[in-house]
């Protein structure tokens, strides 16, 4: 297998694995522990490898979400399309950056997402606020370096194979 199939099956191997992490049913006193899988996901890969990862892989993976989910259709893929464009714009600046302003702009990323959802489900009437998703999305951020540094040590495997 070539190594720019084996990187994207690689990619899609790690959305599909996010996919199904944030479909896992929790009980309700423990939803605040349901991290942005997805979102962290693409916002790592738009980051570390933009050609392979783009606006159309953020769409699918969106609207493969709202699939599993049960949302409203498009309404995921509107969000990450959104936060994969924004990381793609500014790719080069945040690979630079200090991991704590790297958490800093994975929490704005994350709250972007969230503010897509709440504008959309606002739309139709359905808005619910909860203390849940403010706080999975803090500790989505401050999951962050040890996420990054899983998903280099494992793309750093798939390199030398």
């Amino acid at each position: 297998m070539s190594n720019q199939l084996s990187k994207l099956s690689f990619i899609w191997l790690i959305l599909i694995l996010s996919s199904l992490l944030s479909i896992i049913p929790l009980p309700e006193y423990l939803s605040f522990l349901r991290v942005p899988w997805i979102p962290l996901s693409l916002i790592f890969f738009t980051i570390m490898t933009p050609s392979m990862i783009g606006l159309f892989s953020a769409c699918l993976i969106g609207l493969i979400l709202d699939i599993l989910q049960g949302g409203i259709l498009g309404e995921s893929s509107l969000a990450l399309s959104l936060i994969t464009y924004i990381t793609y714009r500014f790719r080069l600046q945040i690979r630079v950056f200090p991991i704590w302003q790297m958490m800093l702009s994975v929490f704005i990323l994350l709250i972007i997402n969230e503010m897509m959802h709440l504008w959309i489900e606002g739309m139709i009437g359905k808005i619910v606020i909860s203390q849940s998703k403010l706080l999975s999305i803090l500790l989505g951020s401050l999951i962050w370096p040890f996420f990054m540094g899983l998903m280099q040590n494992l793309q750093s495997r798939i390199k030398t194979r």
